[in-house]
């Protein structure tokens, strides 16, 4: 493992004023700093912003993109007072880094989105000589009315919290509090008195109003060009659409490369005043620090350590699906940061072309379920290992859990499991995100009750696409659970012959060598139909082993966007964690609200 090795594209992890960031260096003296948006839409074009960061550095520009205060990987957290402030000081900071340690003579802000708001407000104080706004909202107050309606569209399980009240706005596991939404509306581009840049670029959608926003910022003395952003519902609404090329980013690229010095490598001063930087970041009660390992270190994860070592296992966190490290809501980065209050250190990773590790060779990114991650965990278990961690336990959400479970069988290091909605328990040659979603179908008794309904009949004979799905779903399930059963009945005679995809015999492997696994599932979610083709209604001989236990989560989503979701997985977590020296007990099937120190309702 090699810490401080440049990931594929020579991008270099940097810290500066508790945020974490990515310099990508090239031979130009101009520079680009990178102003992602906000929550949801961060995770969707993560992948995509990496790539308009590498499109920019080949073409001569000094990149810097970085996470805001309490988001991501930077310290902080999103209920902290002055979040706004504390962004628009991170830009400027951001901006004095490329300066001092790039050594760049002009600086450039691109923002998306929030991020195009953020960075028009911030270019002043910046002394910006160039700012780029890709579909931006022109004020804080159309910001929140776009947020608040998504908010409120987004399905939510029915017992959950309100998604707009009185503790903030709840978008994609995210929180804008009150506090910061009041900061966000007192933002008005119209309201600029002064020109934010000499040259200004704005890319926008249709229905936009950049055109509004332009002839304010010439009427300022600016210089404007206007163009078209084809690609923004594309890149907007899927973490695989988002990996592929974007028409907008590359003429950004052109705008700014536009008489700069030709592309090249980069002065070996800068990597030598990058490579000393050391970006090591202080947190009360833990330390974290960017890894990049595995074959030609082109995986990347943080490793998070206690302040305190406790001997503990440690804790590897997978990629929940193709969402970024971080995870959903910032999922995996609280975990970690908890999980070091507790002495148990952590690897939060991303695994082969996701995130922010490399792109796998023949594979295009953004493909979940790939037998090949199998490999990438071991790495990540390599890389704990080197960091004095020996033995783990790993958690996966989604895609994630199918390949810790597969990890877990490959690798004796690993002694626990944390398995959360898995959609599938099988790898294969990956599949998209949206093709997972797709192929996924509910427990039969879910569909059964319709099956009375004339209007699902002349659906079904009609070859109603979504009817002939569920249905060819269903016999594909059954024609499974005939094969795995036939598969286990000549095991018994024979003592082999179990199908390869027998997910009993896995966990059943899995107990026998004391590993421990904790199986969630939200209440009512669809990934209880693969539990069902897999185990049998409710979880069937599952729920019968030592050392298997099963908990469902009321008033949860698939993804724990909901905070109350969240904690109640981390307290079951902790169990688990805490479990892992003591003898396996028998496994039960438990509501999570009865769940306490002391209370076991038996299978």
């Amino acid at each position: 493992m090699t810490p401080d090795r440049l990931t594929s594209d020579a991008a270099t992890p940097v810290l500066f004023e508790g945020c974490f960031g990515w310099l990508h260096p090239a031979a130009g003296r101009r520079g680009v700093v990178l102003c992602a948006p906000y929550g949801g839409e961060a995770l969707a074009t993560h992948r995509a912003w990496r790539r308009f960061a590498e499109r920019l550095a080949a073409a001569g520009l000094q990149v810097l993109r970085f996470d805001y205060p309490g988001t991501g990987n930077s310290a902080g957290d999103e209920g902290d007072p002055a979040r706004l402030e504390a962004w628009l000081g991170a830009i400027r900071a951001a901006a004095d880094h490329l300066r001092a340690v790039a050594g760049v003579e002009e600086v450039a802000l691109v923002g998306l989105r929030l991020g195009g708001l953020l960075a028009a407000a911030a270019a002043r104080a910046v002394a910006a000589d160039a700012l780029v706004l890709l579909s931006p909202f022109p004020s804080g107050r159309a910001f929140l009315q776009e947020l608040r309606a998504v908010a409120l569209l987004a399905e939510r399980p029915a017992d959950a919290p309100p998604a707009v009240g009185p503790e903030g706005i709840d978008s994609a596991g995210f929180r804008l509090t009150p506090e910061t939404a009041e900061a966000l509306r007192g933002l008005d581009l119209a309201r600029l008195t002064e020109a934010p840049a000499p040259r200004v670029l704005i890319l926008d959608r249709p229905e936009g109003r950049a055109a509004a926003l332009a002839e304010r910022f010439r009427a300022l003395g600016a210089e404007v060009e206007e163009t078209p952003f084809p690609d923004h519902a594309r890149l907007m609404t899927s973490v695989q659409h988002a990996a592929l090329d974007c028409s907008a980013f590359a003429r950004a690229t052109a705008w700014l490369a536009h008489g700069t010095a030709p592309a090249g490598v980069a002065p070996s001063g800068v990597a030598r005043s990058v490579e000393a930087a050391s970006p090591f970041l202080r947190l009360a009660g833990a330390v974290e620090r960017p890894l990049g390992f595995g074959p030609d270190a082109g995986l990347f994860g943080i490793l998070c350590e206690p302040a305190t070592a406790a001997g503990r296992p440690a804790v590897l966190l997978l990629n929940s699906g193709a969402t970024p490290h971080g995870g959903t809501g910032r999922m995996s980065v609280r975990l970690a940061r908890r999980l070091a209050a507790r002495g148990i250190a952590s690897l939060r990773m991303d695994l082969g072309g996701l995130g922010d590790s490399a792109s796998k060779p023949g594979r295009r990114d953004g493909l979940i379920y790939c037998r090949d991650m199998v490999e990438d965990a071991r790495a990540g278990l390599d890389a704990l290992a080197a960091a004095g961690h020996g033995a783990a336990a790993v958690v996966g959400l989604c895609a994630g859990a199918a390949v810790a479970l597969h990890v877990a069988l490959a690798d004796p290091r690993v002694v626990g499991l944390a398995l959360v909605n898995p959609g599938r328990f099988v790898l294969g040659d990956g599949v998209t995100q949206e093709e997972a979603i797709g192929s996924a179908v509910k427990p039969a008794t879910a569909y059964l009750p319709r099956l009375t309904e004339p209007a699902v009949w002349r659906a079904i004979l009609r070859q109603d696409r979504k009817a002939s799905r569920v249905a060819r779903g269903l016999s594909e399930r059954a024609a499974r659970r005939l094969r795995i059963g036939a598969g286990r009945l000549r095991a018994g005679l024979t003592g082999r012959g179990y199908a390869r995809d027998d997910v009993l015999h896995a966990f059943q492997a899995l107990t026998d060598r004391g590993v421990r696994t904790l199986m969630v599932h939200s209440e009512g979610d669809v990934t209880l139909g693969e539990l069902e083709a897999q185990a049998g209604a409710d979880g069937g001989r599952l729920r019968r082993m030592d050392g298997l236990w099963m908990e469902r989560l009321p008033g949860a989503d698939h993804s724990l966007m909901e905070r109350a979701a969240r904690e109640r997985f981390a307290a079951l977590l902790d169990r688990l964690l805490d479990g892992l020296d003591a003898p396996p007990a028998k496994a039960g099937y438990r509501d999570s609200r009865a769940f306490g120190p002391r209370h076991r309702t038996e299978a």
